[in-house]
């Protein structure tokens, strides 16, 4: 089970990732820390890829590309969104709907189906999620989803889960029709491309101050990208990307440390329930 390990390593440092995101959202605009962070992200790749021979390209090498690049560049703009706005525990949590989404997208596009264990221990996943976002002052099992649909940020986070629900089967594409680390490297290099644009148009202020004062914390955040990134493919090229999602979305039960050791977040018990009940389905894909 080697794909699993791979795939808990990429839950740590995607959970790592988001925590510097946000602390870097408090000083560095948005478009700005995109840019400079994905940079980093597609030169560790590439310089890596480079180093071991560049792969050629399979036939859906440019179209898997370009559309999860697209859906990427949507999602980060809508999570950084969120997580300006809501805690990390409450927000990152919403992206553990993906594996639920993935259950019918990854059939339609790939062709993969978890077995019924499989899609058991998805959704106890799913359900640790659902936790999460609940409050100590919620009466009913429907005032968590309520909840979803009354926090911008834990909305913006579902249409990210959405979102990914689609880009990870075209993930999965990119590193088959070339391997971990070139494929990915040039996701990274579009979307630093477009997230440049962007802060362009929006005339940020002292914005070469802003990259330059920046780049060791673009860097830092571009390994954090970079280690994620490998991990995950490795585990894709494995397994079926339901079950590789499923494992990754751990990233919720480091953010919920993060949240609460980092930024003092509180409700601790029940974070630690839906924690809980998470890594229970992790154990279950793991099994079956």
């Amino acid at each position: 089970m080697i794909w699993f390990l791979f795939a808990v390593l990429g839950a740590f440092f995607d959970a790592t990732y988001f925590m510097l995101v946000k602390k870097m959202l408090k000083e560095v605009d948005q478009y700005v820390l995109a840019t400079g962070t994905f940079f980093f992200g597609f030169l560790i790749l590439f310089i890596i890829s480079w180093f071991r021979g560049f792969p050629t390209p399979g036939d859906a090498f440019f179209y898997s590309v370009l559309s999860t690049t697209l859906l990427n560049i949507i999602a980060v703009v809508l999570s950084f969104r969120a997580l300006k706005i809501s805690d990390l525990s409450l927000t990152i949590p919403m992206i553990s709907f993906t594996p639920a989404f993935l259950i019918l997208t990854s059939f339609i596009m790939l062709g993969e189906f978890p077995s019924s264990g499989g899609i058991f221990g998805i959704m106890l996943i799913v359900a640790g999620s659902y936790v999460l976002n609940s409050t100590a002052g919620q009466q009913t099992l429907l005032d968590p989803l309520r909840s979803i649909f009354r926090n911008r940020g834990s909305l913006y986070m579902l249409v990210v889960a959405f979102l990914y629900g689609i880009s990870s089967n075209y993930d999965k594409m990119v590193v088959l029709n070339s391997d971990i680390f070139f494929g990915t490297s040039i996701v990274c290099l579009l979307m630093s491309i477009t997230f440049f644009v962007i802060s362009l148009f929006k005339k940020i202020d002292n914005i070469k101050e802003a990259y330059f004062n920046n780049l060791p914390a673009f860097l830092l955040v571009g390994i954090m990208i970079g280690l994620m990134a490998v991990s995950i493919n490795i585990a894709l090229s494995m397994q079926i990307v339901p079950y590789v999602i499923s494992v990754k979305r751990l990233n919720v039960m480091f953010s919920v440390a993060f949240g609460i050791l980092v930024f003092k977040e509180t409700n601790v018990r029940r974070k630690a329930f839906g924690a809980a009940i998470m890594a229970f389905g992790a154990i279950i894909i793991f099994l079956f």
